[in-house]
C-alpha cells in the first residue's frame, strides 16, 4: 500500500469513528435531556390533563385545555429506566407540585331529638359526641365541610323542631372542635327564625374567624364578599345557594344567597378572577329522589358553564351519585348531586343513608386540576333507650352489625344499607 492510500484510508477509519462517536453522543445528550423534562415534572408535549377519571384543568390563564400527552417519553419508559432515569408517574398521570384535600358530609339537620342528645343533667348542651366517628378523618384533610341545615337561635325559648328550625349555638362549637373548616348555610331552612336567626348564626360565627361561613349575610357588606381560602399556595373560592326557603323571602335580598343566574354568573366571574379553584355547594332538588331532577341538571350545567370547578350538593334527604359534566370551554367538573343527611331524625332507611365527598385540588407547572374524586357511603346511627337519644354520623363501613340491632329505624341492617348503596350508585362509582 502506497503512502497516499495509507492516508487516504486513515482518514475514513477517522471520519467513520467521528460520525460514530458523535452519532452515541448526541443519543445520550438526547436521554440525559429528557430525564431531566421528565424529573422536573414537564411532560415533552401538550398542555393539560388527560381525558377520562376526574380532571378537570385550566391554566393560568382561566382557559380550559385538551389532553395532556406524555408521549414520546412515556414509550422511552423502558430505555430510560435501563439508564437509570426512571418515570415519575404512569403515563396520563400528573405530579402536583401542591395539593389541597377537600372532605365534605351532608345534612346537619337537627330535630329536637337529636338536640336532645346534647343535652346535659345541668342543662347546657354538647354535640361533641355526635361526630367522634369522623373526627380523625376531618382533621386529616385540609378543607372538610358540612351542610348546618337548620339554623342558630340565642334564645332557648326559640329552640324549635320540624318544620320550623332552631337550635343552639352549641352545634357549631362542636362542628368546630371537630375540625370543619367550611359550614354552609344557605338552605331551605335558613330562614326559619328570619333575621334573627341570621344575626345569631353569624355573630356565634364571628367568634371563630377560623371557620368559613357561606350563604347567609347581616350586610350587604358581608354579601359583596368572595370567601376565598388559601391552603398550600393554592386559593380556593368556596359558593353556596338555596333554591328557595320555607318561610318566604328575607327582608332584605342580601341576607341569602338563592340560585339566581345574575347574581350567580356575577358570582363565578368575581371567584375566578380572586382563586385558582372554584366549589359550589347548591341546596337543590326533589327530597327521596335517588337521582338528580331537571332543575339540578339545568343548574349544573350553568354552574359548570359559567367557572365552577367542582359542584356539591344537598337537600334530598337521599343520596345521588358523583357524576361528571363537560363545561362550555371543555373541562370536566364533578357533581356530587346529593350527599343526603349525615345527622338527622328523618325515618326512612334511605334517609340514614348519605355521602362523603373527597377530591383533591392539584397545582402544577400548566395550572390547576382535580383529582382523586370520591363517594365514600356515610351512615346516620339513632339509639334510643328509656327516652335517652343518641345520634352518630359515621362512614357506612364503621357501621356494624351490633349497631344496626340498636338503630331506632327498622330494616337498616349493614347487608341492606349496603345493597341500598348499590341500588342508588352505578357500578363504575363502587
Amino acid at each position: 500500500m502506497s503512502l497516499r492510500e495509507y492516508r487516504k484510508r486513515r482518514r475514513q477509519i477517522i471520519l467513520k469513528y467521528v460520525l460514530r462517536w458523535t452519532l452515541e453522543l448526541a443519543l445520550v445528550g438526547l436521554i440525559i435531556f429528557l430525564g431531566v423534562k421528565l424529573l422536573r415534572g414537564k411532560p415533552d408535549s401538550g398542555i393539560t390533563v388527560p381525558s377520562g377519571g376526574w380532571h378537570g384543568y385550566r391554566d393560568a390563564s382561566g382557559a380550559a385545555a385538551s389532553e395532556l400527552v406524555l408521549s414520546p417519553l412515556s414509550q422511552l419508559g423502558e430505555q430510560l429506566g435501563q439508564t437509570g432515569v426512571f418515570l415519575l408517574y404512569p403515563e396520563g398521570r400528573r405530579v402536583p407540585e401542591s395539593s389541597v384535600t377537600v372532605l365534605a358530609v351532608g345534612d346537619n339537620l337537627m330535630h329536637s331529638t337529636c338536640m336532645e342528645a346534647g343535652l346535659q343533667a345541668d342543662g347546657s348542651y354538647d354535640f361533641h359526641s355526635l361526630y367522634k366517628y369522623v373526627e380523625e378523618e376531618v382533621q386529616s384533610v385540609d378543607l372538610a365541610c358540612i351542610n348546618q341545615e337548620t339554623i342558630y337561635i340565642n334564645d332557648p325559648r326559640e329552640y324549635t323542631n320540624y318544620p320550623i328550625f332552631g337550635g343552639p349555638t352549641e352545634i357549631g362549637e362542636a362542628l368546630a372542635d371537630t375540625g370543619f373548616d367550611l359550614i354552609t348555610h344557605a338552605t331551605n331552612h335558613c330562614y326559619d327564625k328570619l333575621f334573627t336567626g341570621i344575626q345569631d348564626t353569624l355573630a356565634f360565627w364571628r367568634k371563630h374567624p377560623e371557620i368559613t361561613v357561606v350563604g347567609i349575610h347581616d350586610s350587604q357588606e358581608d354579601a359583596d364578599r368572595i370567601r376565598v381560602i388559601e391552603k398550600n399556595g393554592i386559593r380556593i373560592a368556596v359558593l353556596n345557594y338555596t333554591y328557595g326557603t320555607n318561610m318566604g323571602s328575607p327582608a332584605e335580598p342580601y341576607m341569602i344567597d338563592f340560585l339566581d343566574e345574575t347574581k350567580v354568573a356575577n358570582d363565578l366571574a368575581r371567584a375566578r378572577e380572586q382563586a385558582d379553584a372554584v366549589l359550589v355547594f347548591p341546596h337543590w332538588g326533589t327530597e327521596g329522589l335517588y337521582e338528580p331532577d331537571d332543575y339540578q341538571r339545568k343548574w349544573a350545567q350553568f354552574l359548570a358553564d359559567h367557572g365552577a370547578d367542582a359542584i356539591i350538593g344537598c337537600h334530598p334527604h337521599t343520596l345521588q351519585p358523583l357524576e361528571e359534566l363537560t363545561a362550555a370551554d371543555g373541562r370536566t367538573v364533578p357533581v356530587y348531586w346529593s350527599l343526603g343527611n349525615f345527622i338527622s331524625h328523618m325515618r326512612n332507611p334511605d334517609n340514614q343513608l348519605g355521602g362523603m365527598a373527597r377530591l383533591t385540588i392539584c397545582r402544577d407547572r400548566f395550572g390547576i386540576f382535580l383529582a382523586d374524586c370520591e363517594l365514600i357511603p356515610t351512615m346516620t346511627y339513632g339509639t334510643e333507650d328509656f327516652g335517652q337519644w343518641q345520634f352518630y354520623g359515621m362512614r357506612l363501613t364503621d357501621y356494624t352489625d351490633e349497631m344496626a340491632s340498636h338503630h331506632w329505624v327498622e330494616n337498616t341492617s349493614v347487608e341492606q344499607m349496603w345493597t341500598l348503596y348499590r341500588e342508588i350508585i352505578p357500578e363504575d362509582q363502587k
